[in-house]
């Protein structure tokens, strides 16, 4: 049915998006074109307006690569940029004759002039533009190939896949634990799986598209400190409840903190371990 719900929404939209091309409207979860919410069935329209009044949108703090592959390039709803770039004849040609839907798609077409005897001209005869050419019909690979990059460097650094991410850095699988009553911590921060993985809901604030300076160099040496941390509540369960959380370092005393937590988190003993 999700088919069919995408295709109805996609249908049905306001005059202003008339110059869309239905090839290029795909998901409206996905990307920044609007639907007539007044001409959609009930159940289509209470499904709008609840993701709406829940906040539901894409959010993480970092995606792999696979994920941001999968977002259409069309419309891309993290680049306000690219809406003026998708009604160029360049564009038009990757859309009908290259078939290019996806970020990965354009990621394909843009690194295709990484061969030998590649030209920046129409009649180039390398072996990325003459396959282009037979393939597609496509008339001027390399102007498309360009659109390609052009559309891509529009893409916020965490939805570029042609930038350095995260995941770049962090290992596919984690040490084993050194005891049994230990566990070691997760630091990556990276989203994986699927599209549907980098979904959230009662989400609030604006986006951030920027990547956080993380980056994990394995060959730094490892040094193994030891910290405790608790949370403490007064009249937990109580209306009047006051909180805290401690933090408590012996071999490095000025990390020592002991925090009050603030009146808009819940005052709990359980908020107070998880602020600690």
């Amino acid at each position: 049915w999700a088919f069919v719900a995408d295709a109805l929404i996609a249908h049905h939209i306001p005059k202003s998006e008339m110059i869309i091309e239905d090839k290029a409207k795909i998901n409206i979860f996905l990307q920044s074109w609007k639907t007539d919410k007044t001409k959609l069935p009930p159940d289509l329209k209470m499904l709008l307006v609840t993701a709406k009044n829940h906040n539901v949108r894409l959010d993480g703090l970092a995606f792999s690569r696979n994920i941001i592959r999968q977002m259409p390039i069309w419309f891309h709803i993290e680049s306000p940029k690219i809406r003026r770039l998708n009604r160029s004849q360049e564009s038009k040609c990757l859309l009908h004759k290259h078939n290019v839907r996806t970020v990965g798609d354009t990621e394909n077409i843009a690194r295709m002039t990484r061969t030998a005897r590649h030209t920046r001209k129409q009649d180039c005869h390398c072996t990325s533009c003459v396959g282009i050419q037979t393939q597609t019909g496509c008339k001027n690979p390399y102007r498309c190939i360009s659109k390609a990059r052009e559309l891509l460097n529009t893409l916020p650094q965490k939805w570029n896949p042609l930038r350095k991410l995260p995941e770049d850095s962090e290992p596919a699988e984690l040490p084993p634990n050194i005891s049994n009553d230990s566990q070691v911590f997760d630091w990556r921060i990276t989203t994986q799986g699927t599209l549907t993985d980098a979904f959230r809901i009662f989400t609030s604030g604006a986006k951030n598209t920027s990547l956080p300076d993380r980056y994990w160099n394995p060959n730094d040496a490892e040094e193994w400190i030891t910290i405790y941390t608790d949370g403490s509540c007064e009249k937990n369960g109580d209306s009047d409840a006051v909180a805290g959380a401690g933090v408590y370092c012996p071999e490095i005393p000025r990390s020592n903190q002991a925090i009050r937590l603030p009146r808009d988190l819940k005052q709990s003993n359980q908020t107070g371990e998880i602020i600690a």
